[in-house]
């Protein structure tokens, strides 16, 4: 708390008098951190029409736009949070289903207008765009090489561009196709 109170120039009385514990204060930090990131990370998709190309757009958008100082929540609570505040850890989970849900729709929307493979497993791809994402998100912080999150983006441009299905009608090719 003491960090919070030299952060914001406050004495604790008044942080506590917007908030009734340091509980409250981080999931209300986390709500906020949660928001922001999201918004930048979806920033236009909804002005693009195909799936694919929307897919490549949430990763851009999350390659070139720092998340939330601090890093990304979802990480950040994954390594500090997973035994502690299960509050929190309940929180964070339901955001990364969340954004699961939005990937998956993505895909499953693209298979309806025939733009994405049949074949193609949607929880899939969204685990796979997350835990790419995530993991080079990982290695930056920790390794400081930035180029990272480039191949990362470089690598799932060249995966989204084989789930498209005008590029090959035999299904045992697909990524990620049903067994």
């Amino acid at each position: 708390m003491q960090d919070i109170v030299d952060a914001v120039g406050l004495e604790k009385g008044s942080i506590y008098g917007h908030f009734s514990s340091k509980e409250e204060l981080t999931l209300e930090a986390f709500d906020f951190a949660r928001g922001d990131t999201v918004q930048k990370r979806l920033r236009n998709l909804d002005t693009v029409n195909n799936a694919v190309d929307k897919l490549k757009l949430h990763v851009k958008n999350y390659v070139d736009t720092p998340s939330f100082t601090g890093g990304c929540p979802w990480l950040n609570i994954a390594v500090d949070a997973d035994d502690g505040n299960a509050a929190l850890r309940d929180r964070a989970r339901k955001a990364v289903c969340g954004w699961e849900e939005a990937l998956i729709n993505i895909v499953m929307e693209g298979q309806q207008r025939g733009e994405v493979r049949s074949e193609v497993q949607p929880q899939s791809v969204a685990t796979f765009l997350i835990a790419t994402l995530e993991g080079a998100t990982a290695i930056y912080r920790i390794d400081k090489r930035s180029g990272a999150l480039a191949h990362a983006q470089d690598n799932l441009d060249r995966f989204f561009d084989t789930v498209v299905r005008s590029h090959t009608d035999d299904p045992t090719t697909a990524p990620f196709a049903q067994s």
